[in-house]
């Protein structure tokens, strides 16, 4: 097998990514950049530029520790370039450049997990009465076009954060995925999987509330419609829910659509629920993805420590 230059794989690996897979501009250039940075501390090692038989998994290695000991790469921007240089050498076998990947067995490092960012029982009770407070204020000043929105703002809000929906599932909710009769909703989750989610009686008399008012053209099917009648953007849905986080008074930055999805799978996890039923009600396909919510608050921890004193261990 002819050596080929690692400058004329990543040639190619730029144009696979372009045709082939379709990534957008700053994807590939991100790609790129970390091979390229990968290639020229290779060369200031080696004094010379490399075909793709001359690296080996050491090098990787070498550079990866470059990288966090003296660059102080964070695990997330290292794993990036794992990533990136992984990919690569899988193309580079792909093609019959070279027999196996030097990057097979190099794995990510350990990221610390980050406890979700969500709002305590008071604030979302804040949060949901802060569309009736704005419409207070509009009928004050006599704002006809405000009409039904109230009624709408207040839905999807507790649709949010009472059902744990994404951003995504909440717009793409629909007329006929909304069963009054079983008192839940048909949501089409990741990976088109289907899923059923019982809703509580808070949630029921908001959604009724809503399409009793809700009017659109007949060819829109979406429950959660704009002022023009139209299906509600995704970047329309962030914008009122920050609106209202501000409204509320809350304090607590980074409040968006899918921090009611955190407070969700939160206030569930307190109030005792299984955190394989949380992972049912969330459609996570793994209960890895569902354990971020099992943090709990040190007052609750204290409070269970106590439970012990009852007791008698005499």
């Amino acid at each position: 097998m002819p050596a080929v230059k690692f400058s004329r794989a990543l040639y190619d690996f730029e144009a696979f990514l372009d045709v082939e897979r379709n990534l957008s501009p700053r994807t590939r250039r991100a790609y790129v950049y970390d091979l390229e940075r990968f290639a020229d501390h290779w060369i200031r090692r080696n004094k010379r530029n490399p075909t793709l038989d001359h690296i080996a998994p050491e090098d990787i290695k070498r550079y990866l520790e470059h990288l966090r000991m003296d660059r102080n790469y964070k695990s997330t921007t290292l794993s990036r370039t794992i990533a990136s240089i992984r990919v690569f050498f899988e193309f580079c076998v792909m093609q019959g450049a070279i027999e196996a990947s030097p990057a097979a067995h190099i794995h990510n490092p350990k990221t610390p997990r980050k406890l979700p960012v969500f709002l305590v029982e008071s604030e979302l009770k804040s949060l949901l009465r802060a569309p009736a407070a704005e419409e207070r204020e509009k009928k004050e000043a006599s704002r006809e076009d405000y009409r039904n929105l109230p009624a709408r703002d207040y839905a999807l809000l507790v649709v949010l954060a009472l059902t744990g929906l994404r951003l995504t599932e909440l717009t793409g909710l629909n007329l006929g995925d909304v069963d009054f009769e079983r008192n839940n909703i048909r949501v089409l989750g990741k990976g088109s999987k289907e899923r059923i989610i019982p809703l509580n009686e808070t949630v029921i008399q908001a959604l009724r509330s809503w399409l009793e008012v809700r009017t659109s053209p007949p060819d829109v099917e979406s429950v959660f419609v704009n002022r023009y009648g139209k299906t509600f953007s995704a970047r329309g849905v962030e914008k009122l829910v920050e609106r209202y986080v501000r409204k509320s008074g809350i304090s607590k930055g980074g409040i968006s659509p899918h921090k009611l999805r955190h407070t969700f799978a939160t206030l569930l996890h307190v109030s005792g629920v299984d955190i394989l039923e949380i992972q049912a009600l969330l459609g996570h396909s793994s209960i890895t993805s569902t354990q971020v919510y099992t943090h709990t608050s040190s007052t609750r921890l204290k409070s269970a420590v106590k439970k012990l004193d009852e007791i008698s261990w005499g």
